[in-house]
């Protein structure tokens, strides 16, 4: 079963259809064969519904394809005003366009389609259908001159083989009641964004309380298309507006700007979740929330377009050695006997350290544990954990490997720095946290500053949050099938995140400078500023050359749960994390470990996990450096 339709809502960014799992073997998600891609992309010049960055989102794509996903020029169809007349996007030239697509498509192929222009709601009697808007939809009339919901479902998802793989983006929205919405919390005057929404004709405005049909994303996860492998992207949500926006120097689209940029950050190699949580980051300071809608569960954890990371042979360096010194800062906080106790975050690391030591040859001495039930010198203060972070740094010389893991609360406050779109700053939050803020919980930048700033050349950090920072989920469950009032430890599924005081809970007002999708590119600290704790590793240059790899516990959206598991209070995700080194006989590469967990959580857990490194091949490389199986 899906999760509830409130509960997708309310996460805002991701649906999928049948929950039977697939395999997630790589073979599966490649392609082998043809790659063929269909690209719309309309201005609408010289009329009132103009926009200005349509065409670049097609052309920037289209270079996207050729050069990093093996797409040949020959096996691209653009439909734009910039190309000859015959291939203007008129509604026949999008069908026959279609059509071209599926020419000899078979299985292990791609078909990869993406629309950028006006997006609308036409009226059929009673119903209302999501529809797309060529160019001559401007003159003719509606719905002979629109491309509706149902014409795409039959013309793109209808006719996809068993075993062909299809990627659609649609950078419009379709929500005429969201029409007049500001894409943007802050707008450059020079550059104001517009909607990318066109009102339909006054013959064919949608009659109140007109029923939708399907619509371009759900008819998705309806149950027709079980045995299609189907990615659909969109630029926002249905409730929202689509940006046409200035980018780094350009008119373009702000969904289709933040994909291309989160593909860049992580050298092109992501898997469709990861790849939507990145998005989502890039586009702060923006209104618009995409969403990503697909078959099957499984299929969020595949790889985005087909594109398997190269074998390890041949990409990672191999100097990678595990003979120096290893040490780690394990901090657990229950917060006992205070509104926000947790249950579970104390045992977290207690399991973390006994796997440390058992597997991975940790001395005792080399670990600091910072929790309640340590001596009072080690309860997990903010001024200890600042101390702990010098202690992990101190001496780390190449070939060291360095362990950080926090489980507790994590949170939110005001930017007061100016730097972060979206007015907020993430934090965690020491024992301390109940005394005033900022200065008794511990920044990302604390963090940037004290430990990722500092790490020498060569020496591994693994950092792990088994927390949450996004207060718009804090109500949300994290188990789908707990009760609100547990009666029994099973039941249990607690919150990992707390509210900040009321001074500090709003987002700061940010400037229209701090919004601009440019950053400047000798302006390293700004950047790092807004990154968070994981973003920081791919929008910061200055960390391209460290190795550091840091998973958390849920995506951006997401709420990291407090739970019971294995007759113990623990987190979902520390749990997971160490039942899946376990399972692979503590050596694995970070990658398959990642979509471990994601398995043992899956079904149990709504939160999904994430894994940020500096370059695309650290995927590749062995946890805690380690190569062979323990028996």
């Amino acid at each position: 079963q899906t999760p509830p339709p409130a509960l997708l809502e309310a996460m805002g960014n991701l649906a999928c259809g049948n929950q039977q799992h697939l395999g997630d073997a790589p073979s599966a998600m490649r392609v082998i064969g043809k790659r063929k891609a269909l690209l719309v992309g309309i201005n609408y010049r010289r009329t009132p519904n103009e926009l200005r960055g349509c065409i670049n989102d097609v052309v920037n794509q289209k270079q996207v394809l050729i050069n990093n996903y093996g797409f040949h020029d020959s096996n691209i169809l653009m439909l734009t005003e910039d190309e000859p007349k015959n291939k203007w996007p008129y509604k026949k030239a999008i069908i026959e366009g279609f059509n071209w697509l599926y020419q000899g498509a078979g299985k292990g192929d791609l078909l990869f389609f993406q629309y950028s222009g006006h997006g609308s709601q036409c009226s059929l009697g009673s119903t209302l259908a999501d529809c797309i808007c060529p160019l001559d939809c401007l003159d003719s009339p509606w719905p002979e001159s629109v491309v509706l919901d149902t014409e795409i479902h039959r013309h793109f998802y209808n006719p996809l083989p068993t075993g062909c793989k299809a990627v659609a983006i649609f950078d419009c929205c379709h929500s005429g009641i969201v029409a007049n919405l500001s894409v943007q919390r802050s707008l450059d005057p020079q550059h104001a964004p517009r909607p990318r929404y066109m009102a339909p004709p006054k013959d064919n405005q949608v009659p109140p309380n007109s029923k939708p049909l399907a619509g371009i994303k759900k008819a998705v996860v309806s149950g027709l298309y079980d045995r299609h492998e189907l990615w659909v992207f969109s630029g926002c949500q249905d409730n929202q507006t689509s940006a046409d926006a200035y980018c780094d120097g350009t008119y373009q689209g702000a969904f289709t700007w933040a994909l291309i940029k989160a593909l860049k950050e992580d050298v092109w190699d992501e898997t469709y979740i990861g790849l939507l949580d990145q998005v989502k980051g890039n586009l702060r300071g923006y209104t618009q929330i995409p969403a990503l809608t697909t078959t099957h569960t499984s299929y969020l954890n595949w790889w985005y377009a087909g594109k398997v990371p190269e074998a390890p042979s041949r990409v990672v360096p191999e100097d990678e050695t595990n003979n120096g010194r290893k040490k780690a800062l394990l901090v657990g906080i229950n917060y006992r006997n205070t509104p926000n106790e947790l249950q579970g975050c104390i045992n977290d690391v207690r399991n973390h350290k006994i796997c440390l030591m058992k597997y991975y040859g940790f001395e005792e001495s080399d670990i600091l544990m910072l929790n309640e039930d340590e001596v009072v010198e080690n309860w997990p203060y903010k001024k200890r954990i600042i101390e702990g972070f010098q202690w992990l740094i101190k001496d780390a010389i190449a070939g060291d490997t360095l362990v950080f893991h926090y489980s507790g609360h994590g949170s939110q406050m005001t930017d007061f720095s100016g730097s972060e779109p979206s007015g907020m700053s993430d934090c965690i939050c020491p024992l301390d946290c109940d005394k005033p803020w900022p200065q008794h919980i511990v920044l990302d930048t604390e963090i940037h500053h004290y430990v990722y700033d500092m790490l020498p050349d060569k020496v591994k950090l693994i950092c792990i949050f088994d927390c949450c920072h996004s207060g718009t989920v804090a109500n949300l469950n994290v188990r789908r099938d707990v009760n609100l009032v547990p009666m029994v430890p099973e039941e249990y599924s607690g919150i990992r995140y707390l509210p900040p005081p009321p001074d500090v809970a709003r987002p700061a007002t940010v400037s229209s400078s701090a919004l601009a999708c440019i950053r400047p590119a000798s302006n390293s600290s700004a950047e790092k500023k807004a990154s968070g704790f994981r973003r920081a590793l791919q929008n910061t240059r200055g960390y391209r050359d460290h190795l550091v790899w840091v998973y958390s516990g849920c995506q951006d959206s997401q709420t990291s749960a407090d739970a019971y598991e294995d007759g113990k209070y623990q987190g979902a995700f520390t749990w997971a994390l160490l039942k899946a080194l376990e399972d692979s006989r503590y050596c694995s590469r970070h990658g398959p470990l990642l979509r471990g967990i994601r398995e043992i959580l899956r079904g149990r857990y709504t939160q999904i996990p994430a894994l940020s490194t500096t370059h695309g091949v650290y995927f590749q490389r062995f946890y805690m450096g380690q190569k062979t199986r323990i028996r």
